[in-house]
């Protein structure tokens, strides 16, 4: 796992070495262990490694034996000891034991293609300089991030924004497309950032640059890797993804390094510690997390008594480590700086947990991508998914933002036009005959991007390396059309996981109601965030005022006018919303 970035110079100018050498020492966090560059005239590539397998070898970046391929790569590929021998036999020598060194022989045997046999997360890039052709690529799910753009004569690409911006051609500037995305549907789309002119790979993308000319192409989709189910029985299916998942969290438990599982008490992290214990040698170490007592109103929102169960359950070496609610509001900014983005409620609370995390293990297992892909998400109970994207269901308070912003605003970004003809198009193209499993192919699409981005850089910020097994992509070519019986009822979500987790866990752990991750939310909070979300709106210097109606965001937090009946959460989130906007802004010097 590890930070990478790059450069090509357009017009075969030569690479910059303290240009390169900016942009990888802003990756400093994603890779503590090592750093190196490679320049090839008017081709750059920087790497900074955080050394998981082979921690002797696998420097980075990496070439073949006679220098015409070199690779730096961020992530893992976990079946790259079952592609070497092919490999071998096919006369390429390997100097290494690592998995980088995998991708670089399997370009040189099978070029660009060479990505589809990869099972794992990864971002990467090859130079072939015979070819003088610069690839990057991207895995399936979008686990890792890769960013890119051209500015002027020169692309750059990296793990992080942040080191885009660091290269002198860069320009930071903000997107009001990607603004309009964020304040109405959460996630943002087409590729865009909050930056104009950077894009993000599309998962399962590879983009080929040669000759002055891009070219992107999919290699992998979800509409095109479903596996359809005929007759298929809710047991059947039980058993078949017990066993995947079971090879998913066997494959992701190798690691040279200390390895652990997040476990909340919750159905997704339970099922992976449970399996994990299985197998790792020794006893695994899992990690919960809450806050003090005060902040919390429901015993059931209290992670720690379920997490215990499992960890006596599987006799794991279990800690649980207690934030004060001061802790959560004092990061917003150095986590707003990881995200690159404005985050959401929860990301503060996973930057506190991987900086305990980081002592104990620098390999994590979680249960993300599970919701997205079982129906874990409360508004999946009502009707089981209306089979419409036009209330974006992760976007609750859609109607409420879109009330609040300044009408030329609206009428410059066509959001929700735009947002609605987007989902709209996507929806169309997973060919199912499910609503739901239709619905839930947007969430896999959009959202889960958005919670793969948020657990890499709240993770890789101490330098930790999150794993998802859930995310392995036979497994989610499996679920993707599986009936939507068999994830949700009127009266219970994850149907098929729930019945496989009920030979694993303890009852109280399978029959529990989903929770989010832990935050210091109290009623006075609701209104200190309302408070300081108007006044950030407001003030005369404001950042953030001209995307809003200065007036109705007034009557909106207090409750005026056309707002009279809003509920408190709705104030809350949305509060949350322009505050998180306004620090994104002040992290990155961007004006509106």
């Amino acid at each position: 796992m590890c930070g990478i970035c790059g450069v090509l110079d357009l017009r075969d100018g030569a690479v910059s070495p303290e240009a390169l050498a900016s942009m990888t020492a802003q990756l400093a966090h994603r890779g503590p262990d090592d750093s190196g560059v490679h320049i090839d005239g008017a081709v750059g590539f920087g790497h900074r490694r955080l050394s998981v397998i082979d921690l002797a070898g696998g420097r980075q970046p990496l070439g073949n034996e006679d220098g015409t391929v070199w690779v730096t790569y961020n992530g893992e590929i976990y079946n790259y000891r079952e592609l070497r021998p092919a490999l071998q036999r096919r006369g390429h020598r390997f100097a290494t034991d690592c998995d980088t060194e995998i991708i670089v022989h399997a370009y040189e045997e099978d070029g660009i293609d060479c990505v589809a046999q990869f099972n794992g997360m990864f971002a990467l890039a090859v130079w072939d300089r015979t070819k003088r052709l610069l690839v990057l690529a991207r895995d399936r799910l979008g686990i890792k991030p890769l960013y890119y753009g051209v500015f002027g004569n020169v692309f750059l690409f990296a793990s992080e924004i942040k080191a885009i911006l660091a290269h002198p051609a860069a320009r930071g500037e903000v997107d009001h497309d990607g603004v309009a995305d964020y304040l109405l549907c959460t996630s943002l789309l087409d590729g865009r950032t909050m930056f104009r002119g950077i894009r993000s790979l599309p998962p399962g993308g590879i983009l080929a640059l040669q000759d002055g000319e891009l070219r992107l192409h999919i290699y992998w989709s979800m509409p095109r890797a479903a596996v359809r189910h005929a007759g298929t029985s809710l047991q059947d299916s039980r058993d078949v993804l017990r066993g995947m998942l079971d090879a998913a969290v066997g494959a992701q438990v190798v690691s040279d390094v200390p390895l652990g599982t997040l476990l909340s008490g919750g159905l997704d992290s339970s099922v992976v510690s449970a399996l994990a214990a299985g197998h790792v040698g020794g006893r695994l170490k899992t990690f919960a997390m809450g806050y003090d007592h005060g902040d919390t109103l429901r015993h059931d929102d209290v992670d720690g008594p379920y997490a215990e169960l499992v960890a006596r359950a599987y006799h794991t070496d279990h800690t649980e480590f207690l934030f004060r609610s001061d802790e959560y509001r004092d990061v917003m900014s150095r986590v707003t700086w990881h995200v690159e983005k404005p985050v959401d409620l929860t990301a503060p609370s996973l930057f506190l947990l991987y900086r305990e995390v980081k002592p104990n293990v620098t390999v994590v297992m979680s249960g993300e991508g599970a919701d997205e892909l079982f129906a874990g998400y409360h508004f999946f109970l009502d009707g089981c998914g209306a089979g419409t994207p036009a209330e974006f269901p992760w976007a609750p308070y859609l109607d409420e933002v879109a009330a609040l912003l300044d009408p030329a605003f609206v009428a410059r970004t066509r959001c929700r036009e735009r947002i609605r003809t987007t989902l709209s198009a996507e929806m169309a193209s997973f060919e199912s005959d499910d609503p739901l499993n239709k619905l839930l192919y947007l969430f896999l699409k959009y959202y889960l991007v958005e919670m793969l981005e948020r657990l890499d850089k709240t993770s890789m910020a101490w330098g930790v390396e999150s794993r998802v097994p859930f995310l392995d992509h036979r497994l989610v070519e499996y679920v993707l059309d599986l009936p939507a019986a068999y994830k949700a009822k009127p009266d219970s979500n994850k149907v098929v996981l729930r019945t496989l987790a009920a030979d694993l866990l303890p009852a109280a752990v399978v029959t529990r109601r989903k929770r989010p991750v832990p935050i210091p939310v109290d009623p006075k909070s609701i209104w200190t965030e309302r408070n300081r979300a108007n006044a950030l709106v407001q003030a005369p210097e404001s950042r953030i005022a001209g995307y809003f109606d200065r007036k109705k965001v007034d009557d909106f937090f207090h409750k005026k006018n056309q707002f009279a009946g809003t509920d408190n959460l709705a104030i809350f989130r949305t509060a949350h919303a322009l505050v998180a906007l306004d620090a994104w802004h002040r992290a990155f010097g961007v004006a509106a």
